[in-house]
């Protein structure tokens, strides 16, 4: 397995045709394995089954659920 940087650094050796379909092969993968934005969705069907528990995500939204009383008197 390689690391990103020797990735980088083999990617630069290789001439300008080879890179832009390389480029190209990149940005199709990206467009096919991208989660469809929000704005995108008609429905909710393709979220279906994706949801994670993520206790990382839980503590960070934690201090929302949480209300001031001193803000709301």
């Amino acid at each position: 397995m390689s690391t990103l940087a020797e990735i980088e650094k083999a990617i630069e050796t290789l001439p300008e045709p080879q890179v832009s379909e390389l480029a190209g092969w990149l940005d199709r993968l990206r467009q096919r394995r991208a989660v469809p934005r929000a704005g995108e969705y008609h429905d909710l069907d393709a979220l279906i089954g994706s949801w994670r528990e993520d206790a990382a995500f839980d503590a960070a939204i934690r201090a929302f659920s949480q209300v001031d009383e001193a803000v709301w008197k």
